[in-house]
C-alpha cells in the first residue's frame, strides 16, 4: 500500500505540479513588488516597516521553494517551506474571515484584481483559496513524507531496509 501511495511517479508529478504552482505565483510578485505591499498591507499582520522587505523577499523564497520542487535538488527544503508557505496563507485568510476583514490573498493575482469585488465577493474568494491552500499543503507534506524515506517508496522496496542478519563470510 505504502509503495503504490508514494510512487515515484506520483511523487514527480505532485512536486512538478506543487513547484509550478509557487513559480507561477511568485512571478507577478517578483515584477511588481509595490503591488505585493499593498496586499501584504491590507491583512494588516505586520509592521509597516517591515511591509516592503517582505514584499522584496518573499517572493524569491516561493521560487527557489517551487524550483526545489521541481528540480529535487533541495527537496525536503522546498517541500517543508511549500508547506509553511500554504499553512501561513490558510492562517493569515482564516484571520481576516474571522475579523470580517475582506482580503486579496494575492497569491495567483495582483492588488488591482480585487477593487471590484463586492465584500462578499472577497469572502467567497477567501474561502476558496482557504480550501485550496489546504490541498497544497496536504501536497507539500506528502512530498515532503515521500522524501523522509520513513513512509516513501525508497524505504518499500526492500533496498534502504537494515537487517539484523549477520553476512556469511565467502568461502
Amino acid at each position: 500500500m505504502k509503495g503504490k501511495l508514494f510512487h515515484p511517479k506520483l511523487q514527480l508529478l505532485v512536486r512538478i505540479v506543487l513547484g509550478g504552482i509557487l513559480v507561477y505565483a511568485s512571478w507577478h510578485k517578483i515584477a511588481d513588488p509595490p503591488d505585493f505591499a499593498k496586499i501584504i498591507y491590507n491583512y494588516h499582520l505586520f509592521p509597516e516597516g517591515s511591509i516592503h522587505m517582505l514584499a522584496v523577499f518573499v517572493p524569491w523564497l516561493e521560487l527557489i521553494a517551487g524550483l526545489a520542487l521541481i528540480s529535487g535538488i533541495g527537496l525536503r527544503g522546498g517541500a517543508l517551506m511549500a508547506a509553511i508557505f500554504f499553512s501561513f496563507f490558510i492562517v493569515a485568510l482564516s484571520y481576516n474571515l474571522a475579523r470580517e476583514c475582506p482580503t486579496i490573498c494575492g497569491c495567483f493575482d495582483t492588488h488591482a484584481s480585487g477593487r471590484d469585488l463586492t465584500p462578499d465577493e472577497k469572502y467567497a474568494k477567501m474561502g476558496r483559496e482557504i480550501a485550496l491552500d489546504c490541498c497544497l499543503v496536504v501536497a507539500a507534506l506528502y512530498v515532503l513524507c515521500g522524501t523522509l524515506g520513513c513512509c516513501g517508496a525508497r524505504s518499500c522496496d526492500g533496498g534502504d531496509e537494515v537487517t539484523d542478519k549477520a553476512e556469511e563470510p565467502a568461502a
